[in-house]
């Protein structure tokens, strides 16, 4: 299982909510200790009923570029987990925070070019004729 979670301020961010799909969780909390706190216990509760283990190695928090220093800090010693930066790609699709970049994008348009590249090469035809 893969982990991450983002930090936000305390007024902002509500207490814990999460997006999950398949093995993948993505939590989002605020940066004070009672939520992260919160967080934890839910990942460990997980981890004992479904007895399977959150991959650390794999794992990683996004705090806010302004957020201290002392709080990414503060984060590791609690969980045990690495810190991210933006963006980073969750899924095949680019997670950011702020404006739209085109660089975000750069990837996962190339991917779709592709593809629709492979899908021309292979069922279309010029003018319903065969070549």
């Amino acid at each position: 299982m893969v982990g991450a979670f983002l930090c936000g301020k305390e007024l902002v961010s509500p207490p814990i909510n999460h997006i999950s799909y398949a093995n993948d969780i993505i939590h989002f909390c605020s940066r004070d200790r009672k939520s992260i706190g919160k967080m934890v216990n839910v990942v460990r509760k997980y981890e004992m009923v479904s007895r399977q283990m959150i991959n650390l190695n794999k794992s990683f928090f996004y705090p806010h570029d302004k957020t201290p220093l002392i709080v990414g800090v503060r984060l590791r010693r609690m969980t045990g987990i690495r810190h991210g930066n933006f963006p980073f790609t969750y899924l095949g699709r680019p997670v950011y925070y702020g404006r739209k970049k085109r660089a975000y994008f750069e990837e996962l348009v190339k991917k779709v070019k592709n593809r629709v590249l492979m899908w021309h090469n292979k069922w279309l035809s010029y003018g319903g004729n065969s070549y």
